[in-house]
């Protein structure tokens, strides 16, 4: 496994927090890991992936192995459709994404 990357999308300092809490728990739980690097992003959700950190630093840096980790899907995009494109080009880096508060992996 290489990089656990906790990924938060927020509009409210309380949410980075709730969000934060939900990825450590699960990376602990799942991956018995607590070395996990964090992009946190302070954006509204109805910007597209493509037009923030997610699809221009995180998404390209992402290599085979890596494990990325969000509290809930809807922080990865505004529709089902764009959500599915970006976990498609996740998927093809060999990335794993996982949605923390369904304890379930949604890439792949």
């Amino acid at each position: 496994m290489g990089r656990v990357i906790g990924y938060i999308q927020f509009e409210k300092e309380m949410d980075k927090v709730l969000q934060k809490a939900a990825i450590e728990k699960f990376a602990r739980d799942k991956f018995k890991r607590d070395d996990i690097e964090y992009v946190y992003e302070e954006v509204k959700s109805f910007v597209s992936w493509k037009n923030r950190k997610l699809g221009k630093e995180l998404l390209p840096a992402l290599q085979n192995g890596d494990v990325l980790i969000v509290s809930e899907s809807k922080r990865l995009g505004n529709s089902s459709p764009e959500i599915d494109v970006f976990l498609m080009y996740a998927t093809d880096k060999g990335a794993e994404v996982y949605e923390a508060r369904l304890n379930t992996k949604i890439s792949g």
